[in-house]
């Protein structure tokens, strides 16, 4: 996974490979949006929810504790997880996913076809402008 937060409140993760973070770095990267002490959604892509994403154990208890140690602020400050997937099939996929997100993350995953339609979405639920 590749994160960016050049464009904060939006923070673009790219699953696709294209690039790729430890895990160590994406926990320090979610933590610098945390201390921002802003409210801010994930715009997301390129994941496969039928594949194993490969994460280690330790990366997963790592998750986990990061987690539960940023609990409260995760619930002010997420706001969602916007996942565009233009494949009306993976599309299908991402949504039976979400369920799964949102009791795990503690926030909402809103699956769309195209990234206009989330970066619009994700605009008017901080209630900000998106010109």
């Amino acid at each position: 996974m590749q994160i960016d937060i050049q464009d904060f409140p939006l923070v673009r993760m790219d699953y696709s490979g294209a690039g790729h973070q430890t895990i160590e770095e994406t926990l320090q990267i979610f933590e610098q949006c945390l201390q921002r002490k802003q409210a801010f959604v994930f715009l997301g892509w390129g994941a496969d929810f039928d594949k194993d994403p490969g994460e280690s154990v330790a990366d997963r208890r790592a998750v986990s504790l990061w987690m539960k140690q940023n609990k409260a602020d995760l619930r002010d400050y997420v706001k969602a997880m916007y996942y565009v997937e233009q494949s009306s099939v993976k599309r299908l996929a991402a949504k039976a996913f979400s369920v799964i997100y949102g009791k795990f993350w503690g926030h909402p995953m809103i699956v769309t076809e195209n990234r206009d339609d989330a970066v619009r979405q994700a605009y008017e639920l901080l209630g900000l402008s998106s010109e």
